[in-house]
């Protein structure tokens, strides 16, 4: 039932709980040291008297051969003129000190006050008692208990400490119950936001007052409500692309069908080559998604082995010769031996390499460079693809490697790209245990970086 109650609740009953704990404990021991000592007090007041007292009481018991009937003498001895009077004697300022008689077992057997006839006496209370003795025994134990105004002093500090104790849980009480409102409004307001933000309401921020631990919870969570509402955005712009994507060439794969069944164009080869371009590009587009998709769900299967990450770019580079002298562009590479072997799947590599290469030629302008470089050292491997394009405005940078982010939109459509290669080639890169980063001063091209760790180290 206690699970389900309101959290002020909660924090009340525990803050009740641990006052109630707290000054009972307290008045408890200020009770027990107010007794104790007090108890001690009146034992060493009346000293004197028990002292003179005892051979008394051990006269009596020899000559009944017992305590019968002693309690008159005890109650004779305290009511006897001038005894039981003043300080140090039987009491204080007039008021009498009860006497109490314990036989040799410890237990009561005479009591001035009759209200602890048939007690048992404890250790402590036996410590502070007069023995008497009878020819080297010990028959009983005479002690000095509280009068009665020693108890209605006792009785006062009890009633103090009672009304202490209330009025220092009332207080406790109110300022935890200010507490719990300090504590408990933020975290309705942060409910409040949960509840607008799971109705869609992305944008609202919650007001962050102060530098504890609650308004770092408001700030983790106004983070978090960026978060959604920047990958809203980019679901809203990734489906967005993927329907442009999709319409540019089924448009043109349907104005050229339809322009064949019309009679308009003759059944040719070259009549029918764009509509097998166009098809090319869907099944890249859909191959691209399908690749992210499963990298992204940590799903994507690797084929890990021992990979020479200097031969795999040598052929990668290989293959893009042709396609870098058709527009005019000089294509390097460079590695540096001897290159230690890297644990992965060389086909993936492979696709992470051809996806910079590609981004690399498609922004190199006419007369310019891509130069590859391979090298390694005590962190690993890495390659690094260098171009000598328009370069990325630092602005565009962080925001590079997400899904169909493009810092040119107009250029890389022209240019058939579909805004997932990087984001393909940073997901490869991470499930290799890699990182990939990029590098760029405008006016003076851009480096994409990848790092992979040694074989020994990966596996």
């Amino acid at each position: 039932m206690l699970k389900n109650a309101p959290l002020v609740i909660k924090l009340l009953l525990a803050l009740a709980l641990t006052v109630l704990i707290a000054v009972g404990g307290v008045a408890l021991l200020v009770n027990r040291s107010v007794g104790q000592h007090l108890a001690d007090y009146v034992s060493f007041a009346t000293r004197p008297r028990m002292m003179s007292l005892a051979p008394d009481l051990a006269a009596y018991y020899t000559a009944h051969d017992g305590w019968d009937s002693v309690e008159q003498l005890l109650t004779e001895d305290v009511m006897m003129p001038g005894m039981g009077r003043g300080r140090g004697m039987n009491g204080f300022g007039g008021q009498q000190t009860n006497l109490v008689l314990a036989d040799e077992q410890g237990t009561v057997v005479a009591d001035t006050s009759r209200r602890y006839v048939g007690e048992r006496l404890s250790a402590s209370i036996l410590r502070r008692s007069e023995a008497i003795t009878v020819n080297g025994q010990t028959v009983g134990y005479l002690v000095a208990a509280n009068g009665p105004l020693e108890q209605e002093f006792k009785d006062a500090i009890d009633r103090s400490l009672l009304w202490a104790g209330l009025g220092a849980g009332l207080v406790a009480l109110l300022l935890g119950l200010l507490l719990t409102r300090t504590v408990v409004q933020p975290l309705r307001v942060v409910r409040d936001a949960a509840r607008r933000i799971g109705a869609g309401e992305l944008t609202y921020r919650v007001p962050v007052d102060s530098r504890d631990e609650v308004g770092d919870l408001a700030q983790r969570f106004n983070e978090m409500a960026a978060a959604l509402d920047y990958d809203e955005q980019l679901r809203r712009n990734m489906m967005a692309d993927i329907a442009h994507e999709l319409r540019t060439p089924l448009t043109v794969i349907r104005g050229q069908v339809e322009a064949l069944q019309d009679g308009v164009f003759d059944l040719t080869q070259d009549n029918l080559q764009p509509i097998h371009d166009q098809t090319v590009l869907l099944g890249r587009l859909v191959e691209d998604l399908r690749d992210l998709a499963l990298a992204e769900a940590g799903r994507l299967p690797l084929e890990l082995d021992q990979v020479d990450l200097a031969r795999v770019t040598q052929t990668v580079v290989g293959g893009f010769h042709s396609q870098a002298q058709e527009k005019g562009v000089k294509l390097s590479a460079q590695v540096d031996e001897p290159m230690p072997p890297v644990r992965g799947d060389s086909q993936r590599l492979a696709q992470v390499l051809t996806n910079l290469l590609s981004n690399a030629l498609r922004y190199a302008p006419v007369g310019g460079r891509v130069a590859v470089r391979v090298w390694a050292d005590d962190a690993g491997a890495h390659v690094a693809v260098q171009d000598d394009g328009p370069g990325i405005p630092a602005e565009e940078l962080p925001y590079l490697f997400e899904r169909f982010y493009r810092a040119n939109k107009a250029r890389s459509r022209n240019d058939g790209g579909t805004g997932l290669g990087l984001s393909i080639a940073r997901k490869l890169v991470e499930a290799h245990g890699g990182r990939i980063g990029v590098e760029s001063t405008p006016g003076q091209g851009a480096t994409f970086t990848v790092s992979l760790p040694r074989a020994e180290a990966a596996g």
